[in-house]
């Protein structure tokens, strides 16, 4: 019984040795607390985009320092297992002669493995919470690339509407557009100015006839006499309407060919109006 506990001893101070080990393991523990800390930071300070990738290798760190810490849980419980299975097989006599030496390693080891087992548990919850930040904060990204993206259009939108309103002033404004607009109201008006005067004309005309069939006093009585029920009577009023009506609408074609150049000149300077107030409108788009 001299010679078996020179083999446990060494196995006990082996795993001991491998207690001495988990040390490392708060490497990883370290790891975790600061990935944490960065995805907060990331929160409050909004610029995540750029991080997702280096948040990505944090956790592949995390995951392999999980599994080596998994192997060596699972050697802590292998040494453990074969010291209570050698402590099982001596006889009561021996165990009550060695509690000095193999029972404080085996209380070492039992520590040991619940140690191995709550940081295998913490890191899981750990890796778990990280994968939920990162999840959200993907969201998050997204979310305000779609504002980015709508807001983009509105203003694309609102600048071609000032582009738009701004070739409408030039072409209004262009001394081409203008010499147009003015030639074709002075030949509307000098168009009506020959139709006024070929109607006074053969009005005139029709008055020296019947001047001349009647003589001068009849003239004077020709709208009581017979000349109102002749053929020449109904020739010359059927003429005047004619001419009349053709001179009436002329005059309301220019009328209305006016009213509507007043409309589009005043649509123009509203359009003018809301152009100089659009450097305002984009510069606080761009603000």
């Amino acid at each position: 019984m001299a010679g078996r506990p020179g083999p446990s001893s060494e196995e006990s101070a082996g795993a001991l040795g491998r207690a001495g080990e988990a040390g490392g393991q708060a490497k990883s523990s370290q790891k975790i607390e600061d990935l944490m800390e960065m995805v907060k930071k990331l929160q409050k300070a909004g610029s995540l985009e750029p991080k997702v990738e280096v948040l990505i290798n944090r956790i592949n760190e995390v995951q392999q320092a999980k599994k080596k810490a998994s192997e060596e849980l699972g050697e802590a419980r292998t040494v453990w297992e074969t010291l209570q299975k050698e402590l099982d097989s001596f006889p009561y006599g021996v165990h009550m002669t060695w509690p000095f030496y193999l029972c404080p390693n085996l209380m070492i080891l039992r520590l040991h493995c619940q140690e191995k087992e709550s940081e295998a548990q913490r890191k899981q919850t750990m890796l778990q919470e990280c994968k939920e930040r990162i999840s959200a904060l993907n969201s998050q990204i997204e979310e305000e690339k779609n504002k980015q993206r709508k807001l983009r259009l509105d203003f694309e939108e609102q600048l071609e509407d000032l582009m738009g309103q701004h070739k409408d002033l030039w072409e209004f404004h262009k001394p081409e557009q203008l010499a147009l607009e003015i030639d074709a109201l002075d030949s509307n008006k000098e168009q009506l100015l020959k139709e006024e005067k070929l109607v006074e004309a053969k009005l005139e005309d029709v008055k020296h006839r019947l001047c001349s069939q009647f003589g001068a006093k009849g003239c004077s009585t020709i709208t009581e006499g017979l000349f109102l029920r002749s053929q020449e009577a109904a020739a010359v009023v059927h003429l005047f309407e004619e001419e009349n009506r053709k001179a009436q609408e002329l005059l309301g074609a220019a009328a209305q060919r006016q009213e509507q150049l007043q409309q589009k000149c005043q649509q123009l300077q509203q359009k003018k109006q809301r152009w100089a107030q659009g450097p305002s409108l984009q510069s606080s788009l761009g603000r």
